[in-house]
């Protein structure tokens, strides 16, 4: 089992209401499907509501975002605490000063000249090395600023 990153805004300005199903119905296939579809427009709407990753792609932007975005406003504790699912909580001003930092990184090119040079260190370790699993993406970070940005703060689980 890959383990994975939910990590849910903790003050989301909403648009609209996120759609729910009965599950002790034994809903058909037809509503399930129906479910899923309303639940992935809803998170598309609401930005700062819900973001993921599995633990590969986590941990590379956790480790992004620790060591060359907010080095010097995530305590300790918040660095560690992005690292396991113990529902660990960013406040809002940290959130939002991730979200600028991630945005001006892309904006002046230093996200993708980080990206360049973790692919090429990547492609340069042998095949069956460990971090070989561990890829990063620019447009993952740009992703996770969005969601800090409209989250109201965050909480990773």
């Amino acid at each position: 089992v890959i383990m994975g990153f939910d990590v849910y805004g903790r003050n989301p300005q909403l648009v609209g209401e996120k759609p729910t199903i009965d599950w002790s119905e034994q809903p058909s296939d037809e509503e399930r499907d129906k479910f899923f579809e309303d639940l992935a427009k809803f998170e598309q709407d609401n930005p700062g509501y819900y973001f993921r990753n599995n633990v590969w792609w986590w941990r590379p932007l956790w480790s992004y975002v620790c060591d060359y975005i907010a080095p010097d406003i995530l305590t300790d504790e918040d660095k560690r605490g992005g690292e396991f699912n113990d529902n660990h909580h960013i406040n809002a001003i940290k959130a939002n000063y991730i979200a600028d930092k991630i945005a001006e990184a892309h904006e002046n090119g230093e996200l993708q000249k980080f990206a360049d040079l973790y692919v090429k260190s990547r492609e340069q370790l042998e095949d069956d090395h460990w971090a070989k699993s561990y890829p990063f993406d620019v447009d993952n970070v740009v992703e996770f600023g969005k969601f800090c940005k409209a989250s109201g703060g965050f909480e990773i689980g």
